[in-house]
């Protein structure tokens, strides 16, 4: 994969940063990187990201992030120049990170997501970059692993295994299948949460698989309510 330049949109994005005017789609520039010296590949950093696009509300997770760029999962992308406010929770600090974006690549594959330049205030700026610089001096991972057994359903393309997560965090969870479906796809994961009434199903993209074994799958498409639910329970567990 090729990082698209920073720079390309910086002055256009700064000025509409200024008017707040989220939601606005910025014309006349190229999301094409330099194919000649392409960027090197930002670090892997997942957190659980929400935003808004065409009015639906998305709680998914991060792949990348620096103080400048990141890459979120998604099967609603918003669509390359249009300007958002992303969510960030990072798992050191009690309340989210707001920063507001610019989106500067989409890509085609289900589940792959899109790439954004993060053109927010200097506190905010300044709170990611702590956050990343945290992580690198410690090698902590962006969410937690931890140990649990809930029932779960693996559905896909009409198709559905029963299993069991094994393990989860506040970015997604391992689940024991006998016959997992293949890595980079997308699937639909049907578990219950303790202590919320119901079943919760989540959009997951399958990062990793191995037959008889199970998946892992990171979240990508869930509500406020999932989010909140998963939350309050991962809080238990670490309690």
């Amino acid at each position: 994969m090729t990082v698209p330049a920073l720079g390309a949109v910086e002055d256009v994005a700064r000025s509409i940063m200024g008017g707040h005017h989220i939601g606005v789609e910025v014309t006349g520039m190229s999301d094409t990187p330099h194919q000649d010296q392409p960027d090197p590949l930002p670090p892997k950093f997942i957190i659980p990201v929400r935003y808004v696009s065409d009015g639906a509300v998305v709680q998914t997770t991060s792949s990348s992030l620096t103080a400048e760029l990141i890459h979120v999962r998604s099967v609603r992308p918003p669509r390359p120049g249009l300007v958002i406010e992303l969510q960030l929770y990072f798992p050191n600090i009690g309340e989210v990170v707001r920063s507001t974006a610019i989106i500067v690549d989409v890509k085609a594959d289900q589940g792959a997501g899109f790439w954004a330049e993060l053109s927010g205030d200097k506190r905010s700026s300044d709170r990611i970059a702590a956050q990343l610089a945290q992580h690198r001096e410690t090698g902590d991972r962006g969410c937690q692993r931890l140990h649990t057994h809930l029932r779960a359903r693996v559905l896909r393309e009409g198709r559905g295994a029963d299993g069991y997560v094994t393990n989860i965090s506040r970015c997604g969870a391992f689940v024991k299948v006998e016959s997992p479906p293949p890595p980079a796809s997308t699937v639909d994961l049907d578990m219950a949460i303790p202590g919320a009434p119901g079943r919760e199903t989540v959009l997951g993209y399958v990062v990793h698989a191995a037959e008889h074994s199970g998946l892992g799958v990171q979240f990508i498409g869930g509500s406020d309510l999932f989010r909140s639910r998963l939350d309050e329970y991962v809080a238990r567990l670490t309690g």
